[in-house]
C-alpha cells in the first residue's frame, strides 16, 4: 500500500501466554515543529484531493489520494500513533493465548456510521478481503486465519510464526461486510471520524456522528485531483487546503503555504552481496558502514528530510527511542583498522577493495546517494564504482547476484517486520537466509531475546547496511493550525486541525 493502508512498499528503487496489550499513544523523543499559521483570517472551507474515477474502497483503492483518504473513513482494532507504536480503537483488548494466537475483543458500543454495531463477522471479512489485496497482503503475511465468535465478541487471528509485534497487523481497516462495493466514486460504511456522501454538488466527507470525536470541520470538501503532480498547483490556487507527498519519486518537494516534513518508516540502505568475494567476511560489512557519512546523505541529496541511521528499525519507533542510540558519524579510524584486518589494504599487503555499487535511475535521488557513497568509500582507499541502470536491468542484476553493492529502500509494515529482508522475502538480495541476523530476529520475535539483544547482533552481522530514514512532505494553507500528519496516516489527527 502506501500510507492510508501501511502496505509493505518494496522499493529495491523498488524502487521489506495470556497477556493483555493495551499500549498507550506515545511521542519520539524529538520532531519538527508545524509551522503556525495566520490566526488573523479562518479557513472556511476545507477540501482535500480524490479521485472520483477510483473507488474508496480501502482494499481495491490504486490511487494514492484515495488510499489516504481510508484512515478517516474507517476504523481499525489498533491504530498507529505518532511513535509507530499501536494503541487500540476497535478493540477493548488483545490476548496472546499462545506464542502464534491473538484474540482481539471489540469494545463496548463500536458501531459504525450508519449506527449499526461492529460484529465479528465484520472484521473477519475484512480480513479476509485485506489478506487478498496487494494493498494489505504484506502487513498480514504472516497471519493466515481469522475466526469469529460473535457471542464472545471476539475475533482471534492465527500467526505462521510468533511475532511480538504482531498488534500492528492489527491496523488493517473494518468495514460493514453488507456494504461492500469496488464501484469508482463510492465507499464501503466504516466507522471512522468522517463518512463519505455523494450529493448533487459533488462529493464530501461529513463527520461521523456515531465515532465519537466532533471535528473542527464538520464538512470536507473532496476534489478530483487523481494526479500528484497537480496538487501543489491545487493548494496554491486555495482548491484544496493541504496535500501530502511521499517523496518517493526521489524529488524536492515544491512548496506552496506553509509546510512540514513527515516521518515515514521508509528506509535507504546500501545492500551488500554477503556470498561474494571479501564481502562475505562481516568485519568488511562492518567497515563498509563505518566509512559512509549518513548525515551528510540527509543534508545534501534529502536536504535535511530524513533521519540518519545504522539501525534497521526507524530511531524515533517507541522501542527504539527507550535504547541509547549508537553513533551515525563517519568513522575512519575504526573502518581502516576493520578494512587492515581482513586484509583489503594495499599497504599491509593485503590487496585493494575495489567494488561496484548499481542502483537505478528510476529514483531522482539515487545518482545522488550513488556519488556521496562512492566518494566516501574512496577516501579511504575502497575503490568503488557506481553504475546507474534502468529498472529492467537493475532488477535482473540484483536476481542473479551480479553485483557488489546496491542503493535500495523499504518501507517496513506497522508490524516493523524485517522478514522481506532477513528471512528470504522479495527485498533480501545478497542476505544470508539464515545468517546471523536473521536467527537472532527470529529469536527476537518469539520473545527469546530483547530487541536491545537482537540490534547488537545485526551491527555485528551487518547483513545490509542502513543509511537513513526518508521523509515526507506535508503543506497546507498557512490558516490552518495543529497540523500532525504520520507517516502511515497523512491525515492523523485531523478532527483537531483548526
Amino acid at each position: 500500500m502506501k500510507w492510508g493502508c501501511v502496505v509493505l512498499a518494496l522499493c529495491l528503487l523498488l524502487t521489506l501466554t495470556g497477556c493483555q496489550t493495551e499500549p498507550a499513544e506515545s511521542d519520539p523523543a524529538s520532531r519538527p515543529d508545524t509551522p503556525t499559521a495566520d490566526t488573523n483570517e479562518a479557513l472556511q472551507n476545507f477540501s482535500l484531493a480524490y479521485s472520483h474515477e477510483d473507488t474508496l474502497n480501502p482494499y481495491a483503492a490504486k490511487t494514492e489520494v484515495n488510499l489516504n483518504l481510508t484512515g478517516l473513513l474507517y476504523d481499525s482494532l489498533a491504530v498507529s500513533d505518532r511513535a509507530f507504536a499501536h494503541r487500540l480503537s476497535l478493540a477493548s483488548v488483545v490476548d496472546t493465548p499462545d506464542a502464534t494466537h491473538l484474540v482481539a475483543t471489540l469494545r463496548e458500543g463500536a458501531v459504525f456510521s450508519d449506527g449499526s454495531a461492529v460484529t465479528a463477522a465484520d472484521v473477519v471479512t475484512s480480513f479476509k478481503r485485506a489478506k487478498a489485496s496487494a494493498n494489505y497482503a504484506p502487513l498480514l503475511e504472516n497471519m493466515t486465519a481469522a475466526t469469529a465468535n460473535e457471542k464472545a465478541r471476539q475475533i482471534s487471528f492465527t500467526l505462521a510464526s510468533p511475532d511480538v509485534n504482531a498488534l500492528g497487523c492489527l491496523t488493517f481497516p473494518v468495514i460493514k461486510a453488507s456494504t461492500l462495493t469496488e464501484e469508482a466514486g463510492k465507499a464501503p460504511v466504516g466507522g471512522g471520524v468522517y463518512r463519505y456522501e455523494l450529493t448533487d454538488t459533488g462529493a464530501r466527507l461529513v463527520a461521523n456522528s456515531h465515532s465519537g470525536s466532533k471535528p473542527h470541520y464538520a464538512v470536507v470538501g473532496l476534489r478530483h485531483l487523481p494526479d500528484s503532480s497537480t496538487l501543489y498547483y491545487a493548494l496554491s490556487s486555495g482548491d484544496i487546503a493541504y496535500y501530502f507527498d511521499d517523496l518517493d519519486r526521489g524529488e524536492l518537494p515544491q512548496v506552496a503555504g506553509a509546510n512540514t516534513p513527515v516521518e515515514m518508516n521508509a528506509l535507504l540502505f546500501l545492500g551488500v552481496n554477503s556470498t561474494r568475494g571479501k564481502l562475505q567476511d562481516a568485519t568488511v560489512r562492518q567497515a563498509l558502514s563505518a566509512l559512509l557519512d549518513r548525515p551528510a546523505i540527509v543534508n545534501t541529496v534529502y536536504a535535511g528530510r530524513g533521519v540518519a541511521s545504522v539501525q534497521p528499525f526507524h530511531p524515533h519507533w517507541q522501542p527504539m527511542a527507550q535504547l541509547s542510540q549508537p553513533s551515525v558519524a563517519r568513522d575512519l579510524d575504526a573502518a581502516v583498522k576493520l578494512l587492515e584486518q581482513a586484509g583489503c589494504t594495499a599497504g599491509t599487503g593485503g590487496k585493494r577493495l575495489a567494488l561496484e555499487l548499481i542502483y537505478c535511475v528510476d529514483k531522482a535521488d539515487r545518482g545522488g546517494v550513488a556519488e556521496l557513497i562512492r566518494t566516501q568509500l574512496e577516501g579511504a582507499g575502497v575503490t568503488a564504482t557506481a553504475v546507474p541502470l534502468d529498472k529492467k536491468t537493475y532488477l535482473e542484476r540484483l536476481r542473479k547476484g551480479e553485483y557488489d553493492l546496491y542503493i535500495g529502500e523499504i518501507r517496513l509494515t506497522q508490524d516493523m517486520s524485517l522478514r522481506p529482508l532477513l528471512a528470504g522475502g522479495k527485498a533480501s538480495y545478497g542476505v544470508q537466509r539464515w545468517g546471523a541476523s536473521a536467527n537472532a530476529y527470529a529469536a527476537y520475535l518469539r520473545g527469546e531475546t530483547t530487541l536491545e539483544g537482537f540490534l547488537q547482533q545485526f551491527g555485528a552481522d551487518m547483513p545490509y547496511i542502513p543509511l537513513c530514514w526518508r521523509s515526507g512532505f506535508a503543506a497546507y494553507d498557512r490558516r490552518l493550525t495543529a497540523v500532525t500528519p504520520v507517516g502511515y496516516d497523512p491525515y492523523y489527527g485531523l478532527a483537531d486541525w483548526q
